[in-house]
């Protein structure tokens, strides 16, 4: 059936947001949480921030990082909270 659906063009494969479930280890319904229902997925925002010498003392232990771009990736509910960072 899904086969026939699939070569009339009805339906097609994409990528959409699912809710965990971190205790069965697989995607759940809705309907299927014990509680939380009618919560969805929750939205961040990843920011890309550039390390800039000089780095922290914490850093300057290993010389490898020296020679290298560092990046740090945080994640935010407020982009907005992250202007002239």
């Amino acid at each position: 059936q899904f086969r026939r659906l699939e070569e009339a063009q009805k339906i097609n494969f994409g990528k959409r947001a699912n809710v965990y479930s971190v205790k069965d280890g697989q995607v759940c319904a809705d309907h299927d949480r014990a509680s939380g229902e009618g919560v969805g997925p929750q939205e961040y925002v990843l920011i890309k921030l550039e390390l800039l010498h000089p780095f922290p003392p914490a850093l300057n232990k290993c010389k490898r990082l020296h020679k290298r771009k560092i990046f740090l990736i945080p994640a935010t509910l407020r982009p907005e909270t992250m202007y002239g960072q």
